[in-house]
């Protein structure tokens, strides 16, 4: 994990002590990256029961841009989910949404909570200029050999036949692959892959 990431998260930390949601350049429906920092038991509760499609969170997150309190939202909750966060000990909350245009919409959605009390202004305006931050990532680079591996990993080649076909040993593979995670900010080789597609730098 970068310096940057690490800086960030721990604002998020800092900000929402029970827990936080964050969805990183959205595309359509996908996400480039996401962080689930909420109890497993509201994650659990709340994939089985398929809350998304009724949470007022994300309704708003994906029809605005800004930032707003849980409590703004409650007459806008019909099938009551905020009482499922409740329920897990996230009392209180704020949504935060940041839309840019600049090669098609692009979002990024942060839900935070805290158990003790409402979000105050200055920590709203913390809240969305660290994500803004986020949302717009670095200036992203990868070596022509990591392009390549990238490629071939696209294609379903698996990792021997990646080496077959560059000339290279599987290790080298891997070490390639790593690097290309490691430069795009990403947890896994696919998630590298998608980053790289959304950054421009590997045209498909």
């Amino acid at each position: 994990m970068s310096d940057r990431i690490a800086k960030q998260r721990l604002v998020f930390s800092e900000l929402a002590p029970a827990g936080y949601y964050l969805g990183l350049r959205i595309r359509f429906i996908a996400a480039e990256n996401e962080f689930i920092m909420l109890p497993p038991s509201l994650v659990q509760s709340y994939s089985t029961q398929g809350l998304a499609l009724n949470d007022p969170l994300m309704r708003w997150a994906f029809r605005n841009s800004g930032s707003v309190r849980w409590k703004d939202l409650a007459a806008s909750d019909p099938a009551d989910v905020l009482s499922e966060y409740r329920r897990h000990g996230l009392s209180h909350g704020a949504v935060v949404s940041i839309l840019t245009e600049n090669e098609g919409p692009l979002r990024s959605i942060g839900i935070f909570a805290r158990n003790d009390r409402d979000y105050e202004e200055p920590e709203l305006s913390n809240l969305q200029r660290t994500l803004d931050a986020w949302h717009e990532p670095p200036g992203l680079t990868l070596t022509q050999p990591q392009i390549e591996a990238l490629r071939l990993l696209a294609a379903g080649h698996r990792y021997k036949k990646i080496a077959h076909i560059l000339g290279i040993t599987e290790s080298a593979v891997k070490a390639r692959l790593k690097a290309a995670t490691r430069r795009m900010e990403a947890r896994t080789p696919a998630q590298a892959l998608k980053v790289a597609v959304a950054s421009g730098l590997l045209h498909m």
